[in-house]
């Protein structure tokens, strides 16, 4: 069937309407976002408001549709200015952040110069400190030599022609060698008694190995034994000892070795300070302080393949005993010779021999209470070496 002349226009208008809806489409699509939104909203308010009165015509389903796209246009410039005034809140926030992080990178710069500064600032308040601490250290020892020279000086000056310190010294260095001999006698006897000690440590060694095959127990109660025959006895005899009472007798002599070391360690301090005050005990504190300690003795002892006799550690008890003894006698001796000498450092050179008239602030001006400190300290010196020399 042949086609109308109505269908043949309505053909033809549907290809120009499609051909001018793609132009449309390829003009608004070359636009920017807001500028096409705008013009199709705005082509959308014309066009309705020029089919008006065709509207009115077509009825409500045509107004209603008239009123759904004037507010939608109306909702589009809404979004429209929201979307321009976010974007400028959004520039405006942008620059206020470039901003604040171009401040704070300021702010961290100023900050690292300022701990440069501040570690530079403290390395020279060490570097001054320890200036400081180094001439503190030089001015004290230099205070303290000429102090010692000024001291001697004096005592050149009141001791010219007397020489009963000298025949004191010589008397001293008399006695130090006659406490040689003996010690050098005490060493022999020392020696005689340790190869004494050493052939009855064997003999019992043999013994001990010889009654091995009985088990340790057999050995354990033979050494308990030696505890019960010393005097005083330091455990009953007869008894068969147990692990846990060796246990404790082991934990026994640990505390003591401790003890001794401690108390030794502790006591060569005080002794080197009361020494330095008298020559004459130099080189017997000498000897001492280089020995070795408790604990290096108790060691060399018990050491089980090269095992020294324990009268290595008598001795070196002994020895702690004797300067220990000496610096309590001494010391006491001294506090008890107090009045005494300041009566007689009183009434000597240094205070109303030459002037009986002498005040007390002319006695201080004069350093006379540093030059009694120094007396009583050699006194004390001396005091301890006589205690040392007749054994404590």
């Amino acid at each position: 069937m042949p086609e109308s002349s109505e269908q043949r226009g309505n053909a033809a208008a549907g290809t120009d309407a499609g051909e001018l809806l793609g132009r449309l489409e390829a003009a608004l699509l070359r636009m920017p976002e807001a500028e096409r939104l705008r013009t199709l909203g705005t082509f959308l308010v014309d066009f309705a408001g020029r089919q008006d009165t065709a509207r009115r015509g077509a009825g409500p389903d045509a107004d209603g549709l008239a009123k759904k796209l004037q507010r939608l246009g109306e909702e589009k410039a809404q979004l429209e200015d929201a979307l321009a005034a976010t974007k400028a809140d959004l520039l405006l926030r942008g620059k206020q952040l470039e901003g604040e992080q171009q401040r704070a990178q300021e702010m961290e710069r100023i900050v690292n110069d300022q701990r440069t500064r501040l570690q530079a600032a403290q390395k020279e308040v060490m570097d001054l400190e320890g200036q400081l601490t180094a001439k503190n250290e030089r001015l004290y020892e230099a205070e303290n030599e000429v102090e010692r020279l000024r001291l001697q000086a004096q005592r050149a000056e009141l001791k010219a022609g007397d020489t009963s310190r000298t025949d004191r010294l010589e008397e001293g260095r008399r006695e130090l060698i006659v406490q040689l001999e003996e010690l050098r006698a005490a060493h022999e006897q020392l020696r005689l008694d340790k190869d004494k000690l050493i052939e009855q440590l064997r003999a019992e060694l043999q013994s001990a190995r010889g009654a091995a095959g009985g088990g340790g127990e057999a050995a354990l109660g033979a050494l308990w034994e030696r505890l019960a025959r010393v005097k005083p006895a330091l455990a009953p005899g007869g008894l068969r000892p147990t692990q846990q009472a060796a246990e404790r007798l082991f934990d026994a002599f640990i505390e003591l070795t401790r003890f001794a070391h401690d108390f030794d360690q502790a006591l060569r301090p005080f002794l080197g300070s009361f020494i330095k005050h008298n020559a004459a005990l130099a080189r017997p504190w000498d000897v001492y302080a280089r020995s070795p300690g408790l604990q290096d003795v108790v060691r060399e002892i018990i050491d089980v393949e090269h095992g020294k006799p324990a009268g290595v550690l008598k001795m070196r008890l002994l020895g702690l005993q004797r300067w220990t003894l000496a610096a309590i006698i001494g010391a006491d001796t001294a506090i008890e010779s107090i009045a005494h000498e300041l009566e007689q450092h009183l009434r000597g050179s240094e205070g109303m021999a030459s002037d009986p008239n002498r005040k007390i602030k002319d006695y201080i001006r004069d350093d006379g209470h540093h030059l009694f400190h120094q007396q009583i300290r050699e006194l004390r010196g001396q005091k301890l070496a006589e205690a040392y020399t007749h054994g404590g």
